[in-house]
């Protein structure tokens, strides 16, 4: 019983350091976006003890970068899901969803109507949830896009979209991570998508692209662009349920 109420407090205790280190970011109504920044003093091992068993799935909680990596995203997730459907951290499932869709969001009890996305970088994570189809990208805002990525992922009207002012935002990382974002928000894997998505739009005073899917059906969105410290956020809205195209 000692052996259990210790590690209840260990739990409790790494449970408190996670919360106090969250960032709140600045969203659109109805979106619930959270930044978690890596600490080096929490174990991977800690970490690991803050999930279900189904959301673990057999997952080796070893301390290597990709293990890491899952968890703080996850992490970052279930405090979004927790605020948005005012859920204890505990009580926040996030495990695969239906149809290939990543992240969605399920609870125990019951599963609320609505969506979450996540992303990771080195050092940090973000997670977004809403009830309307969103997704998520996050990147350090110094990543190289070179001359090479440019050209082959982005059609000259997109890279003309790039030119002039760029309000502080580095503009091609920016369309990658806008094209990154909008995939998401249809369901959709980037890379096996690259001739559907195409950047449209741009206000960069603003912060704001907007985004077309050009599958069999056509679909808009609208991007936000976020800067935290280091890191580049593009949070995109989408109009239409990508898993219905």
């Amino acid at each position: 019983m000692v052996g259990l109420q210790t590690k209840k407090e260990e739990i409790e205790t790494t449970e408190r350091k996670l919360i106090s280190r969250l960032h709140w970011l600045p969203a659109p109504a109805g979106l619930f976006l959270a930044g978690l920044k890596d600490d080096p003093a929490w174990l991977t091992a800690e970490l690991s003890d803050l999930f279900s068993p189904r959301e673990l799935d057999g997952r080796d909680r070893t301390a290597d970068a990709a293990a890491r990596s899952w968890f703080l995203g996850r992490l970052a997730a279930k405090a979004a899901a927790g605020r948005r459907w005012r859920l204890p951290l505990d009580s926040a499932e996030i495990r695969p969803g239906p149809e290939g869709r990543p992240w969605s969001f399920r609870l125990e009890a019951a599963t609320p109507d609505g969506f979450i996305s996540l992303s990771h970088t080195s050092g940090a994570a973000a997670a977004v949830a809403a009830a309307v189809p969103v997704g998520l990208d996050l990147e350090l805002r110094d990543r190289p896009i070179s001359d090479r990525v440019w050209t082959w992922v982005f059609t000259p009207a997109e890279r003309s979209l790039a030119a002039g002012e760029t309000a502080g935002f580095p503009s091609r990382l920016a369309l990658w991570c806008a094209k990154e974002a909008a995939a998401k928000s249809w369901g959709r894997g980037l890379l096996n998508n690259l001739d559907r998505v195409r950047v449209t739009g741009a206000d960069w005073p603003a912060g704001r692209l907007t985004a077309a899917w050009l599958g069999a059906k056509r679909a808009e969105g609208r991007v936000s662009l976020l800067k935290w410290d280091d890191y580049l956020l593009a949070l995109a809205q989408s109009e239409t349920d990508g898993l219905a195209l």
